[in-house]
């Protein structure tokens, strides 16, 4: 038996989960503590975290030391959301929270939090042969994801949670018509961005998370049942939700607290909540909404436990990395089938010549995303595309990537052409030493593999690989005398010799 925990730092509160696991039984939770710190109350009005809230933030982690002690817990995995992430005094709070605990906390994109979420929904509705779109209505941000066939095809955040809507509505002293009004110019936003998603088509499901959805499930006049296909999931009718939700409006505060049961944290940002989980179900056509009972903690807890099956949780995590770039492929309308064939040329390379580079899976879906995103930057010029695709893998959400793992995908695409990796250059030198190893021997494979597509007319069929008197001997398969082809390994055989230091010498078998 295993004991693991999760804590969220969000932007309504502090969330602490331990759990034990075995086998393949479902995990027992030993803890679930809610510490109602409104970090994002300070954030979204003054952009910093008050002194009070970190102080109120180290107590929570002192407590949450002691229960990890005393629970025996061998793994914890901490992050920040939003608020945490928008905060200038951000470092100085996670360091004060690792100074007094000992627990180092990582902040995340909201494209991780909506892979993680993803992540949890799946363990309680099956999403394989299904298109879903989950959406989690945090304090601060409001994640929305489309899931197909089990895959995530497109995330997308939006900086309009439930506290911020609070504090912006507050401010502004606005009534209820102007309230609604700034609300629906959101959503309006929303609306736009769906409709521009790649098949235009409705979601068959739709999944609602978090505490605020939990919260409104739990009202009697909502009237939740439980799903009869999804055990530990209720449903909610959109018509319900939108009585509540005018009910709601002619209440005050307390009244809402007494009449049904809220706290006060919940009762202030419910009804912005009703608003924004209503008006998604009516832009994708849902007259229901499935609330699964999962959170981002629980999509922590789940990551811990897939890592632990190692090559299996690299092998999904692969296929969720391919799915997210060649969503960037169609939307950025590259040559497809010059990025297939070059992402299958280079792989080849880089199974062929582990005993050189002597990298690992995880590096392999590095040399992956690099290989289909390449040529990105001709989205922005021709001219010194291999510089704009960096900018562009570097500020892009890719599905499966932590923002670190990005920088590691776009050196590497920034290097499969022109100048070779130096000192000189800021983005390199601010990669960390082992990092900056890895982007050098995969950009190195890269080059030989664009190389082999020069003409972008896939004639190279294959390519082997052997290592022969201190050289890389390639015997490509190809339909056509493929004469740049070779030009262009020569030319970029270089990089390769300088880092591994061996010649790569090209013959090419014409087929018959």
């Amino acid at each position: 038996m295993a004991r693991i925990a999760a804590i969220d730092m969000g932007s309504n509160a502090i969330r602490f989960y331990v759990v034990e696991t075995g086998g393949d039984s479902p995990y027992r939770v030993l803890e679930n503590v809610r510490e109602p710190i409104r970090l994002g109350g300070d954030v979204f009005l003054k952009g910093t975290i008050r002194e009070e809230n970190i102080r109120k933030a180290e107590a929570a982690f002192r407590r949450f030391r002691q229960l990890l002690k005393a629970h025996g817990v061998q793994t914890v995995h901490a992050v920040a959301t939003c608020a945490t992430r928008e905060a200038s005094n951000a470092d100085l709070l996670l360091s004060r929270l690792e100074r007094v605990s000992g627990i180092r906390v990582e902040v995340i994109s909201g494209d991780e939090e909506a892979r993680l979420i993803a992540l949890a929904v799946g363990k309680r509705i099956p999403l394989g042969k299904k298109s879903a779109l989950i959406v989690d209505l945090g304090g601060g941000s409001v994640e929305i994801t489309f899931v197909e066939n089990g895959r995530i095809t497109l995330t997308d955040s939006h900086n309009f949670g439930a506290v911020r809507l609070l504090d912006m509505l507050s401010t502004a002293e606005d009534d209820l018509r102007s309230a609604g009004q700034l609300l629906g110019e959101y959503m309006d936003l929303v609306g736009r961005k769906l409709s521009r998603r790649g098949n235009g088509k409705k979601a068959a499901l739709f999944i609602a998370t978090g505490g605020n959805i939990e919260a409104i499930a739990a009202i009697p006049d909502v009237r939740a049942d439980p799903h009869p296909d999804y055990p530990e999931t209720v449903c909610i009718k959109a018509g319900n939700l939108r009585r509540l939700m005018e009910e709601l409006s002619g209440m005050s505060m307390k009244s809402r607290m007494e009449r049904f049961g809220l706290r006060e944290d919940r009762a202030d940002v419910i009804l912005p909540a009703c608003f924004v989980y209503h008006r998604i179900a009516e832009l994708n056509g849902s007259e229901e909404i499935l609330v699964p009972r999962v959170s981002l903690k629980d999509g922590l807890i789940q990551e811990i436990l897939e890592q632990a099956k190692g090559a299996e949780h690299l092998l999904d995590l692969r296929e969720q990395v391919c799915v997210s770039c060649r969503e960037m492929v169609a939307r950025y309308k590259l040559d497809q089938k010059h990025t297939e064939k070059v992402t299958e040329l280079a792989l080849s390379l880089f199974d062929q010549t582990e005993p050189l580079h002597g990298l690992g899976k995880q590096e392999r879906i590095y040399l992956e995303a690099a290989a289909l995103l390449h040529d990105v930057g001709y989205f922005i010029s021709m001219q010194k595309h291999h510089k704009h695709s960096h900018y562009i893998i570097s500020n892009s959400e890719i599905v499966g990537l932590t923002a670190a793992e990005r920088h590691i995908v776009a050196g590497i695409s920034r290097y499969h052409r022109k100048a070779t990796p130096d000192p000189a250059h800021t983005e390199y030198e601010a990669l960390p030493k082992k990092d900056r190893a890895t982007v050098s021997s995969l950009a190195a494979i890269l080059r030989i593999a664009d190389a082999l597509d020069k003409e972008h007319n896939s004639s190279v069929r294959s390519v082997e690989c052997r290592l022969q008197n201190g050289s890389l001997l390639l015997r490509a398969v190809s339909r056509k005398s493929c004469r740049l082809e070779a030009l262009g390994v020569t030319a970029n055989a270089a990089m390769f010799r300088d880092h591994f230091g061996v010649d790569v010498k090209l013959t090419i078998e014409q087929e018959g």
